[in-house]
């Protein structure tokens, strides 16, 4: 028997998909002489038992982030003729395709193969984008991978067979954002004051006008090149105001050009040369800031940060000036306003951040409004991001902010209750904890509350009743959505203690836990259907409890919410498969994803696992067959011990037709493989 296929997968600790990848590989292994190869990164134990249930070959690999290094070993492990990889966050839709592709002998037509990687942007497997990923190989000479990030098999050979075969990965979920594209209309006053440049070429204020007309057009060039026009009318005439002007807005258009440092250079040489006045400065700073931050030298936009302070603070002392250079929107408003300014204070605290100046990075933390929450609570999500890129470092600065503070802000007093939650504080963290939910009006700020309860097991019926069903049903949603699965525990125990005094609110922490389990879980067949049907009954009972009886009447069934229609539908259909009445069931469980898409991709996935259900052989036979073939495959692996690799051979070759998902028979194939191969 020749050994036709090396699967390799690199495999670390996320035993969930883990499951749920080499489950799809089965069909490969039991069809086709193949090999599992597991290139294994991990540290935990349960998730290296699961991979040692699908094959004698884990190959332990120190992980070095190099991508490359770690495939190469998997390669060079392999022993069949042709090599495919694949991650353990990833899982065949169906594998026929490449199964036929080696049993018909296909392959001695091809050198390599794409199959198309579904990569999905969010968790209800509704927003995907697919990608023909190079993923097979005819194993050769010289044949490796390369780049440590990215890696890629080198070299490509043709011809290559282009597979329809899907592999689902979940790896980008929620990374893709829509990105708003520029769109302008131009206005009917553009032709006007074209044509009055042609009457009058010196009148700068229609330059001005231009400036600012095509760029609400979304014509930015265009909004420039007049800016520039206006300029060089400038050196001769004497209005100061439309030249400070014309350099501030020409500082506003630069900042969002692609091109950072040709834009930099151009506000340094102004800066240099054109001496403009206090005002302007402060604007350009603004924008060098900015333009700094994103080209990546937090150095220099630091510095420039420091200078705009200095010299805002300088402005102060001779408040006449803001109306003296004032003109048009350029003027102590536009420098003071909180879209200009905080944003401009966040990147320079980041900057701060990031080459490790804590005492300006403490500065500028300071110079945020802590006293207009309405405003603070704006950049509580970019607080959060540092603390999680810092640690303590960043929560220490916090902390020392407070310090200085009468009256603490809701978010320090939140970062105050989880320090000492984090120390082992545990009742001066819940005390402050309860007082911060008393003061929580901001709905982030509540599910950062519910996120550090639900981790740190704490009381959450002040939260609860601090919301009412919306707001916390709102709030599970995007904490509980947001978490790792290993996190079930935790909401489990919480909703326990939730359940007594709120328990529609407990109901609504249960169903989000198990919609986690659904989505990040990665079940397999009979816990998969099951924590379908238990997540379908908590929103019956949910409704069920909120709602008269003659709602759930057929003339109202309309008017009542998606998530109940399909928990009453999809229950329907789960029945009609323990039935056997598949065709029904397909039916109604098309009616549900209709209903409500968010659960496209669990659905999707319960019908990919009843399928492979169905075409067991073994799952429709009876228990006399099932001791037969226990005793049988004792007998292999008595065969095993004693060399007698022929008889084994014979008997794994009646047995797995009739149980082709059956691991230990995979198991064994395997090994008889690789021993006749060696």
């Amino acid at each position: 028997m020749e050994l036709l296929l090396s699967i390799s997968l690199l495999a670390s600790n996320r035993r969930e998909s883990l499951a749920r990848c080499l489950d799809s590989l089965k069909p490969l292994l039991a069809k086709v002489p193949s090999e599992l190869v597991i290139v294994w990164t991990g540290t935990d134990d349960e998730a290296r038992k699961i991979a040692e249930q699908y094959t004698p070959q884990l190959i332990p690999f120190r992980w070095s982030n190099d991508f490359s290094a770690a495939r190469n070993a998997g390669l060079e492990s392999a022993q069949g003729e042709w090599f495919l990889y694949i991650d353990d966050d990833e899982w065949f839709d169906d594998t026929e395709e490449i199964c036929q592709f080696f049993l018909s002998g296909e392959y001695k037509r091809y050198q390599s193969a794409h199959y198309i990687q579904r990569n999905y942007q969010n968790w209800n497997g509704t927003k995907y984008a697919d990608f023909s990923a190079f993923r097979m190989v005819k194993r050769v000479s010289g044949i490796h991978f390369r780049n440590p990030i990215h890696e890629e098999l080198y070299p490509r050979m043709e011809p290559c067979k282009y597979f329809q075969t899907i592999v689902h990965h979940y790896g980008y979920a929620d990374e893709g954002e829509e990105t708003a594209q520029a769109y302008g209309k131009r206005t009917r006053n553009i032709p006007l004051l074209l044509h009055s440049i042609q009457e009058n070429p010196g009148l700068l204020k229609n330059y001005l006008q231009l400036a600012k007309e095509f760029e609400l057009a979304g014509k930015w060039n265009e909004a420039e090149n007049f800016c520039r026009k206006g300029l060089s009318l400038c050196k001769n005439e004497k209005d100061s105001y439309a030249k400070e002007w014309l350099l501030a807005y020409l500082a506003h258009l630069l900042g969002k050009k692609t091109e950072k440092a040709v834009a930099i250079k151009e506000l340094e040489e102004i800066l240099e040369k054109m001496t403009p006045c206090t005002l302007t400065r402060l604007v350009l700073y603004q924008e060098l800031v900015h333009l700094y931050t994103e080209h990546s030298k937090p150095a220099e936009a630091l510095e420039y940060g420091k200078t705009f302070e200095k010299l805002l603070s300088d402005m102060e002392q001779h408040p006449e000036r803001w109306k003296q250079q004032s003109y048009g929107e350029f003027d102590e408003g536009y420098v003071k306003n909180p879209e200009n300014l905080y944003p401009m204070r966040a990147n320079a605290l980041s900057c701060a951040l990031e080459i490790g100046d804590f005492e300006n990075a403490s500065l500028f933390l300071s110079l945020f409004p802590w006293e207009e929450e309405a405003l603070l609570c704006r950049y509580y999500p970019l607080f959060e991001q540092f603390c999680a890129k810092y640690g303590d470092a960043f929560t220490d600065i916090l902390l020392e902010t407070a310090e200085h503070m009468a009256v603490l802000p809701t978010y320090l007093l939140f970062q105050k209750s989880l320090r000492h939650l984090q120390k082992g504080n545990r009742r001066k963290g819940e005390l402050l904890y309860v007082q911060c939910i008393g003061q929580a009006n901001d709905a982030y700020l509540q599910q950062l509350l519910l996120k550090t309860g639900i981790l740190h097991q704490l009381e959450l019926t002040a939260l609860a009743k601090l919301m009412n069903l919306d707001t916390w049903n709102a709030c599970t949603a995007e904490v509980i959505g947001s978490l790792p699965y290993s996190s079930v525990p935790c909401v489990r125990k919480c909703e326990e203690g939730l359940i007594a005094m709120y328990p529609l609110h407990g109901i609504c922490l249960k169903k989000r836990r198990l919609e986690l389990k659904l989505l990040k879980g990665f079940p397999l067949w009979e816990e998969f259907a099951g924590t379908l049907e238990e997540y379908c009954k908590c929103f019956m009972e949910y409704y069920q409890s909120i709602y008269r009886d003659e709602m759930f009447g057929a003339d109202a069934w309309m008017f009542l919410p998606d998530e109940y229609r399909f928990a009453a539908i999809t229950l329907k259909a789960l029945d009609a498969m323990k039935i056997e009445q598949t065709s029904d069931a397909v039916r109604m469980f098309g009616d549900a994803i209709r209903i409500y898409p968010a659960m496209t991709g669990v659905i999707t996935e319960l019908f990919r696992q009843a399928v492979c259900q169905m075409d067991l052989p073994a799952v429709h036979t009876d228990g006399e067959f099932s001791e037969l073939a226990r005793q049988m495959k004792s007998v292999l692996h008595t065969l095993l011990d004693a060399g007698e690799t022929e008889q084994a051979e014979d008997i794994v070759g009646q047995l797995l037709p009739v149980m082709p998902g059956d691991m230990e028979l995979i198991w064994i194939r395997q090994e008889l493989i690789r021993r006749k191969k060696s």
